[in-house]
């Protein structure tokens, strides 16, 4: 029987304009892959795409029309609130975007993260409202990680894990109502890794497209639609480097029409020099490379196989090959209750030593990972929506968030110049650590294979 089903990607919660950045390309693939096949099955499919997608003055999302909420920062002992802000359009226009549909007997609504739960039940509550009589299923990876909680938003049914009917259908792109800029394509999905900050691991690795079949994908959606860039959305595409082999080739061999990212994490010890030659002929503009730490004990706590003197090879010999690795997202994580100020600015400094564009990531403590356990006292109580690492959740006082504030805004500087005229408002002790590693950064650009 012919159905007609509504999807519904919800807005998402950000407190600074750098998290509105790192949302800009968060596309609901997943969601336009199900709708796909249920479109195919012959069933009629709408689709509503709430997020923002802002391009630029990421700091004009965080209007005050569009707060959210206030949530607390820092750990449980700082009783300070900060605003959150809703970036995608608002339940309001949701709700008048409704009225002028026909009423649908199946509702499907995602949510990837966990401290983004809160839009995505009030969207499930709204559609409960206005279609008493369809049916409402939440999935994606919050749900498929909390069942429990997510089935708290009313939702007739809680789907966990992946919608295996609709993996081996692309999706279309005509489906959304606008053609996006860029587009995403899967490879290889999970990670065999348990690493302590990340939830990755919940799928096993395992190749979920023919990467032949991806590179004609590519090219077809480029032809028809004229988008420009494709970004592969695996967590690490690279533990299987055979199919990225293939995909290569496969898109050398198609003359390669497109920019391809890989965004989603490259891992640098698997990134070797012939492979790297490749993915120039293959039009690779985009990478992202982990640096996640320069201490060997940090790197061994968060369960890293390899050490950031990898991750700074692996840039400086993109960039030896031609690449503009300043485009290149390097990450590493921040905000860990008892980091050293070294871990912070030696990593932030070694990625532009290497080259590379710094792109720290505040610690978000998600239940069920060894960071959450080993911070599991200092945040107990909090609620998902309160574990967002732009909250600073893991730290101490409401002196050391105001702390982080400032070197947030240190680390996220392309140009060194810049953050050591923002260093000169550290505490004497930061700024000390700062100027130590400077002096090392100023020796000169790394190359592959020197000591780190």
């Amino acid at each position: 029987m012919t159905k007609r089903m509504l999807f519904i990607n919800p807005p998402v919660l950000a407190v600074d304009p750098i998290q509105v950045c790192l949302y800009a390309e968060s596309i609901p693939f997943g969601l336009v892959q199900i709708a796909t096949y249920m479109h195919d099955k012959g069933h009629q499919v709408d689709f509503v795409d709430m997020m923002g997608y802002a391009d630029g003055d990421f700091a004009d999302c965080l209007r005050p029309e569009n707060l959210w909420d206030e949530k607390p920062v820092g750990d449980i002992k700082v009783e300070k609130m900060r605003e959150v802000y809703r970036y995608g359009r608002s339940l309001k226009w949701l709700r008048q975007h409704l009225e002028s549909m026909p009423p649908p007997q199946e509702v499907f609504i995602t949510c990837c993260i966990s401290f983004n739960y809160e839009p995505a039940h009030a969207v499930v509550r709204l559609c409960k409202e206005m279609f008493p009589g369809a049916v409402v299923h939440l999935g994606g990876f919050y749900p498929s990680l909390f069942p429990e909680h997510a089935a708290t938003s009313g939702a007739d049914d809680v789907h966990v894990g992946r919608y295996l009917d609709a993996e081996d259908y692309f999706p279309r792109l005509d489906l959304l109502g606008w053609i996006p800029p860029i587009w995403l394509f899967r490879l290889v999905l999970g990670c065999k890794y348990r690493c302590s900050f990340c939830v990755n691991s919940f799928y096993r690795t395992e190749v979920v497209n023919d990467p032949d079949e991806v590179a004609s994908e590519i090219v077809r959606i480029h032809e028809e639609y004229d988008v420009p860039t494709f970004s592969n959305w695996d967590p690490n595409v690279m533990l299987r480097t055979d199919i990225v082999d293939r995909f290569l080739d496969a898109m050398i061999a198609r003359g390669s029409p497109v920019e391809v990212k890989f965004e989603m994490g490259v891992q640098p010890n698997r990134l070797t020099p012939k492979m790297i030659a490749k993915m120039k002929r293959a039009n690779v503009a985009y990478m992202t490379i982990p640096f996640e730490s320069a201490e060997d004990k940090m790197m061994k706590r968060f369960g890293k196989t390899y050490r950031m003197d990898a991750s700074m090879d692996a840039v400086a010999r993109c960039r030896e090959a031609g690449f503009d690795t300043s485009r290149f997202h390097c990450t590493f994580v921040v905000g860990i209750r008892g980091e050293s100020y070294r871990h912070v600015f030696r990593t932030y400094l070694g990625v532009l030593k290497a080259g590379g564009f710094p792109t720290p990531f505040p610690l978000s403590i998600t239940p069920s990972t060894r960071e959450y356990k080993l911070h599991e006292k200092y945040i107990a109580g909090k609620d998902l929506s309160e574990l967002n690492g732009h909250l600073w959740p893991a730290l101490e006082s409401i002196e050391q968030v105001q702390l982080y504030d400032l070197i947030f805004e240190i680390i996220n500087q392309p140009d060194a110049t810049q953050a050591a005229v923002l260093a000169k408002r550290l505490p004497v002790d930061a700024h000390k650590a700062f100027e130590r590693e400077m002096a090392w950064y100023l020796e000169g650009p790394h190359r592959p294979g020197s000591k780190m």
